[in-house]
């Protein structure tokens, strides 16, 4: 999609050599980490469509592979090539092994792996999960989101400490949470029996990385989570009041992933450093986008938001064609120059939002250009007074 290629980094490069050699030619630094130095040892094996299921699918196997279509002659291969040895240099002591897939070489593999043609994409294979990464192609944001990758699909909420990691996630991400039927010993969601309960695990398996599914076995933590009754599944989206229940017909995985397909779109959502490239992708012909910059530390920002807030929580009901993305200034301060120039835009000077039409239709004929190629909108500046 064309914001990828306007605000991202590609990523990686050519085969490397399967073995952990000196890489001298290659110079690479871990920034504002003085102390934190590149061994200069390649980490990286490349993986072929024959070796490539019996490799990250392995039991206990912990897989990095990022697909890539970079060439040789890229002039920013090197950029690519530290970015992923800085991150294996770091995960490869907690057990991961780094991969690179050639896709335009390896198009079978691409295709099975749902990879668009010409994409760079990360995907991390684990316990026979497979989750796909989409936030900015940093070392120290792509390792600490690695760190976080739960060890289970599901989080039983069975304490405070889990009720509080539930809570504190309210306008982060898209929350699911079921109450099921204990199983007859043990507190881990393997060894629930619940037939429900298994069907909503193995639906979870495939939101990894971009929903947080919950599930509650209690009638106690059923009440402090505001469910009633057993078989009673929420989606609890950001910046909405309102929870979607989910149908009483809904238990077998195929029918929990597609209601959580249809319904997994927020109204609006925060641009963060972990979903910067997942927030533009795939959107739908008639999708409609709001961005807003808003910076909630000013006065101004703190009403703009009240008011995203209110819109957000009264238009549930377009989600999906729909979207009002969120940006922090504070939080991106090297793209505020950037995004400052391509919508012709003054950030500091206050909260600013523009529609967009990101689809290719002519909705907006009135309307300055604000986006290169089809993509047309108009920008807001929020009135002081």
């Amino acid at each position: 999609m064309i914001w990828c290629r306007i605000l991202g980094v590609a990523l990686l490069a050519t085969a490397v050599s399967a073995a952990a050699q000196k890489t001298d030619d290659l110079e690479c630094m871990f920034l504002g980490y003085p102390d934190l130095e590149y061994d200069g040892f390649d980490r990286t094996e490349v993986l072929t469509e024959k070796n490539f299921n019996k490799t990250v699918f392995a039991e206990d196997a912990k897989s990095v592979v990022f697909f890539n279509d970079v060439e040789e002659d890229d002039p920013e291969l090197d950029q690519y090539e530290c970015f992923m040895q800085l991150s294996a240099q770091i995960m490869t002591k907690r057990g991961y092994n780094f991969f690179t897939v050639n896709t335009t070489k390896e198009q079978k593999l691409r295709k099975q792996e749902e990879v668009d043609k010409g994409e760079d994409t990360i995907h991390v294979y684990k316990d026979g999960f497979k989750i796909e990464y989409n936030g900015v192609r940093d070392p120290e944001t792509f390792v600490g989101w690695m760190m976080d990758i739960p060890d289970d699909p599901v989080t039983i909420i069975n304490d405070e400490h889990d009720l509080e990691e539930f809570e504190d996630l309210e306008d982060d991400v898209v929350r699911i949470i079921g109450y099921f039927e204990p199983g007859s010993a043990g507190s881990t969601i393997h060894e629930l029996t619940f037939p429900a309960l298994k069907e909503f695990e193995e639906a979870a398996e495939d939101f990894m990385g971009e929903i947080e599914f919950f599930a509650v076995v209690t009638s106690k933590w059923a009440r402090k989570v505001g469910l009633k009754r057993i078989g009673e599944v929420q989606m609890l989206r950001p910046f909405e009041e309102d929870p979607l229940f989910a149908p009483s017909s809904v238990d077998t995985e195929e029918e929990f992933e597609d209601w959580v397909e249809k319904h997994k779109e927020p109204v609006m959502q925060k641009l963060t450093l972990e979903n910067y490239f997942n927030v533009w992708k795939d959107p739908e012909d008639d999708e409609r986008m709001i961005l807003a910059f808003v910076d909630e530390e000013t006065r101004e920002g703190r009403a703009m938001k009240k008011l995203l807030d209110k819109i957000a929580d009264e238009n549930s009901e377009h989600a999906g064609t729909l979207e009002i993305v969120l940006i922090d200034p504070d939080e991106f301060p090297l793209m505020v120059d950037v995004w400052e120039d391509m919508f012709g835009i003054d950030i500091e000077e206050g909260p600013q939002i523009g529609l967009v039409d990101i689809s290719e239709v002519n909705a907006f004929p009135s309307f300055k250009i604000c986006f290169p190629v089809h993509l047309k909108g108009s920008w807001i500046e929020f009135d002081r007074n």
